[in-house]
């Protein structure tokens, strides 16, 4: 085999069958090689680049000449209607079908309020003016929230409030968080600049890398603070209102997000092998699409059964690692499938995101987590097809390589065809596999099994409906205290023996004092989790939140995002969830959510809104959440995603590259969700 003769090349099935022979030998001549016809070139170095690459045989292939060397496809640059073509096509499809839809801006398509309506308006009115004629001391009660008094049981019967109840459990879930409309106390000129300032540092977050290499918690944090100082301007010569920042800065999602940051630390680094380790070699195949498949089926359940923020924050890194693993060449479709299906699948449940934790805590009827459940399966089963369908299209090239066209990747997925491309990946894995075998680790040890029973009572917590903040930061103390002891206890110590130039071991140095007598060695000084572990954290993405807290709290003080949703909503404000209106209130949230994030708009829609009914919180909450996906600050997740995956070196997913795609996706998951909600539902009306 070292000598091929020409003559063997001539006939495809025995080339075929050389190629395995020899990839079974691990070596192949550079003369034989380099003899081989043009189409057969290709397929020589594709399988075994790789697999002599990762198994680092001694071959005969280190003098090839560099034109021969297979290399990773690059993906040519696209023209711009290639790459945001798709994206245009969809907003104008979009703004098409609404003004079709209600009748264009006069809305002349929005039939009047039946009788329903008109009914549910007058309840509400009555509502109202019962609570403006209660005797309440809002001054007794602003004490009382700083001095940690809370109003009490959510359920209150009829003789300690009755009818109140939806009142007060508003101000004891949101307590100092309940937003004030002091619009009004700003002047046009206060406004204006006021909005001018948030979408200028709005631009900068959204492109980082146009401007000075800062970064996105410093531009974040920079922007909070000149918001700050440019508020106190505004009120000194009378142009806005005090800005209460501390009011403004919600504490709750920063205490989750250090929690979970603690918490991953620790089940990552407590033991090499344990927990993390095996949950991310149950994510690892050598083929591109049943990777990103699993990606995107752990994060929508992982989402839906404890957060999405908790879900991206775990993964991001793990994602990376396995990219990084297989040397792949674009890392957006797997980081893409991650951010984009955590956003979806949260919204499965009520405890899938904040803001559908604080919908149901507005809400003025409860609503149980069965029935939000329930009449989230279909419309987010709908949108994760669709999204699903988006990203191994968008990306056909890197998951499904060597594949020519759509047709061949349906056969690809569904009858298990296989290019030589993937099958030169199956060989480099299994070549890899062979040349380091994994070893058996032989059952679980008790440091993976305490991680397990931990991890268990931590989801519990969660799915139980216990304070997210309380079980993430309680659980990331207990690990910790488990990671001292065994780090004390259990751990070996480090090998401190000095050797010489030959290898020996040098004797340990003595030290005497003045009167030369030897100074006995201090008992070895403990590395305390203080310097180890805590030091990981991320603090400068608590900084970009703290940042664009202020940055949009300040925004929503001037009562713009509301003015624009009352502008654009129109006749359809009255039965916003109705049809045809229903499309057009789903457009007004996607932009309010991807503007001025989706939590303040929930907040603004419960001012403006106070009785919605069930089913108009599960379109809010539906809208809002698949909204995320649009663009990089629509959604928290995409900012922890970028954020981590920027930790460990990969800056590839940005705005520039998130919005072609996330656009035309996050429409077409949108609407076709909203139509199954529309027309599927159990939540009364």
């Amino acid at each position: 085999l070292r000598y091929l003769h020409q003559e063997v090349l001539l006939a495809y099935n025995t080339i075929y069958n050389s190629i395995l022979f020899i990839l079974d030998r691990n070596y192949l001549s550079h003369h034989s090689l380099f003899h081989c016809k043009t189409n057969t070139i290709r397929y020589f170095n594709l399988n075994l680049y790789h697999t002599m690459s990762d198994l680092e045989t001694n071959t005969l292939l280190v003098d090839q000449p560099p034109a021969v060397a297979y290399q990773q496809p690059r993906s040519r640059k696209q023209s711009f209607m290639r790459k945001w073509g798709p994206a245009l096509v969809a907003i104008a499809g979009v703004i098409a079908l609404n003004f079709a839809l209600i009748g264009g801006p006069s809305f002349s398509n929005v039939p009047a309020l039946n009788e329903k309506q008109l009914f549910a308006r007058k309840l509400g009115a009555e509502r109202t003016a019962a609570v403006e004629a209660m005797d309440f001391d809002f001054e007794k009660a602003k004490l009382d929230r700083k001095m940690g008094r809370n109003f009490g049981s959510r359920n209150l019967s009829e003789s300690d409030g009755g009818i109140m109840e939806y009142t007060r459990r508003r101000h004891r879930v949101l307590g100092d968080y309940v937003h004030e409309d002091v619009s009004d106390q700003f002047t046009a000129f206060g406004k204006w600049t006021v909005s001018i300032i948030y979408f200028a540092f709005w631009v900068f977050l959204m492109f980082p890398n146009w401007f000075l290499p800062i970064g996105r918690p410093g531009i974040a944090l920079g922007g909070g603070l000149t918001m700050v100082v440019y508020r106190f301007i505004l009120y000194s010569f009378g142009h806005g209102p005090v800005f209460d920042a501390e009011k403004v800065i919600i504490l709750e999602p920063l205490f989750l997000l250090f929690g979970l940051m603690l918490t991953t630390i620790y089940l990552e680094k407590m033991e090499r092998g344990g927990l993390f380790d095996k949950l991310r070699n149950s994510l690892d195949d050598p083929v591109n699409w049943k990777r990103s498949w699993k990606i995107m089926l752990m994060s929508t359940i992982g989402s839906a059964a404890v957060m999405n923020d908790s879900v991206v924050l775990i993964f991001s890194g793990v994602v990376v690692d396995l990219c990084v693993r297989h040397k792949v060449a674009n890392s957006m479709p797997y980081l893409l499938s991650l951010a984009s299906t955590a956003n979806i699948g949260s919204a499965f449940t009520m405890t899938g995101n904040p803001q559908n934790i604080l919908i149901v805590s507005l809400a003025y009827d409860d609503i149980s987590w069965t029935e939000f459940l329930m009449n989230m399966v279909l419309p987010v089963l709908g949108a994760s097809l669709v999204n699903t369908i988006m990203v191994f299209l968008w990306y056909g090239q890197e998951l499904f390589p060597g594949s020519s066209g759509i047709g061949e990747h349906l056969a690809i997925l569904f009858t298990g065809r296989k290019t030589p491309e993937i099958i030169a990946l199956e060989n480099a894995h299994q070549a890899k596999l062979a040349q380091n075998p994994v070893e058996e680790s032989g059952g679980w040890s008790i440091w993976s099994k305490l991680q397990v029973l931990i991890a268990a009572i931590f989801l519990s917590c969660f799915a139980l409906g216990y304070d997210v903040c309380v079980v993430s930061i309680s659980t990331g103390c207990v690990l910790m205290v488990v990671n001292a002891y065994k780090h004390q206890h259990y751990d070996p110590r480090d090998d401190l023996t000095e050797y010489d130039a030959e290898g020996n071991a040098l004797p340990p140095k003595r030290m005497y004092d003045m009167d030369g007598n030897e100074i006995e060695p201090e008992e070895e000084e403990l590395i305390t989790e203080s310097e180890t572990t805590l030091t990981e954290v991320d603090y400068g993405l608590l900084l970009l939140f703290m940042g664009q807290f202020l940055l949009i709290g300040s925004f929503d003080d001037t009562g713009v995002p509301q003015a624009f949703f009352a502008f654009t909503m129109g006749d359809c404000a009255d039965q916003m969830t109705s049809v045809p209106c229903v499309y057009w209130f789903v457009m007004i949230i996607t932009i309010l959510s991807n503007v001025a994030s989706n939590v303040p708009v929930c907040q603004m829609l419960a001012a403006t809104f106070p009785y919605a009914t069930p089913y108009d919180w599960m379109q809010v909450s539906f809208s809002a959440t698949i909204a995320g996906n649009l663009t990089m600050l629509g959604s928290a997740a995409n900012m922890i995603v970028a954020f981590q995956a920027a930790k460990v070196g990969d800056r590839s997913f940005t705005s520039e590259r998130h919005a072609p795609f996330g656009i035309p996706s996050t429409i077409l998951s949108l609407y076709l969700g909203t139509f199954i909600l529309t027309s599927i539902h159990f939540a009364p009306e």
